[in-house]
């Protein structure tokens, strides 16, 4: 079976900032926006693989969750390399955006990040 990612979807309180967001940080593509179904559909291009942000659907009463803390079961983080980890968590920091976890594997220097939208990222830098 022939498949591909299309697309990762999370909802955002404010779909075009998430989307400037991955852009600025990753260098993500800002796709064309959609409108459909009574939502705005705010996509990214990264690595060829679309991120969707969008608000909940119009069905949605009352306030979405909050994301669970991590470890959980489900989808817990996106991984992403990077060249440079402390250049990467320099960033996040300025933001203020919180770091849950560092550690090193033989393989990469590795830390868990907080992202907009209750998303987690695993930053990872190949080491030598």
């Amino acid at each position: 079976m022939a498949c591909h990612f299309d697309p990762i979807h999370i909802n955002s309180r404010n779909p075009q900032r998430s989307a400037k967001w991955w852009a600025n940080i990753f260098g993500a593509v800002i796709l064309p926006e959609v409108e459909a179904g009574g939502m705005l559909f705010a996509p990214v291009s990264l690595d060829d693989v679309k991120i969707t942000f969008s608000g909940p659907r119009p069905s949605v009463t009352g306030a979405l969750g909050e994301p669970a803390p991590i470890p959980h079961y489900g989808l817990e983080h996106l991984g992403v390399t990077v060249d440079d980890l402390e250049a990467s968590l320099a960033v996040f920091r300025a933001q203020d955006l919180e770091i849950y976890e560092r550690k090193q594997s033989p393989a990469y220097k590795i830390a868990f990040v907080a992202a907009p939208d209750g998303v987690c990222l695993e930053l990872m830098e190949p080491l030598g």
